[in-house]
């Protein structure tokens, strides 16, 4: 029996290198598809993460608007003003003065002319009334501009009006144009200063 044409050594080396240049072939193949693999990869565009966006601040909660003043129907409703009565004498007058750290109000008695004056602040220059108001009587003054942002008003030490401040049931009030109206309670320095002129 021969040997088959294909059992040579000839083609047993043939065989060889065929196979030889077929896993280069298959490797470059591979290596060809794994380079365009990675060259379209790199062209592809790179997607971000968006980064992490801190939240808006909540809106500031709206403050609900203040309730109105209620504004007193009977002045004996509205509060009494700040400040207390202090009595004070010199050779001049005596005097009652109402407030906290200036008078705001203020009742002399001049025992040289006889005479009750009220002193009322005010930033009203001109000024000319004063309006003094119990619980028996009301009564407008005539008022005249005085030093120091003041309007002053003059009485006779038994005009009725100072009796009707004196006994005003718990207090009394004084308005003057341009400044906020004062609650005075009736304390006994006012009587003081009205019976030093009678």
């Amino acid at each position: 029996m021969t040997p088959s044409h294909d059992d040579t050594p000839e083609m047993h080396t043939r065989r060889k290198q065929a196979a030889r240049a077929m896993r280069r072939c298959w490797t470059m193949t591979g290596a060809a598809v794994l380079l365009t693999g990675l060259g379209l990869a790199a062209c592809a565009p790179t997607v971000r993460e968006p980064a992490p966006t801190t939240p808006a601040p909540a809106p500031s909660p709206v403050p609900a608007p203040l309730p109105p003043v209620a504004v007193p129907d009977d002045w004996r409703d509205a509060p009494i003003s700040a400040g207390e009565w202090t009595y004070r004498a010199d050779a001049n007058a005596t005097r009652a003065l109402f407030g906290s750290d200036v008078a705001d109000f203020v009742m002399a008695c001049e025992p040289g002319n006889r005479q009750i004056k009220l002193w009322r602040m005010t930033p009203d220059a001109r000024a000319t009334t004063m309006t003094i108001t119990t619980t028996s009587q009301t009564k407008m003054l005539t008022a005249q501009p005085a030093a120091n942002g003041q309007v002053v008003a003059t009485l006779a030490p038994h005009d009725p009006i100072i009796d009707a401040m004196i006994f005003s049931r718990g207090r009394f009030a004084v308005a003057a144009p341009g400044t906020r109206t004062l609650y005075m309670p009736t304390w006994a320095e006012i009587a003081r200063v009205a019976e030093d002129c009678r």
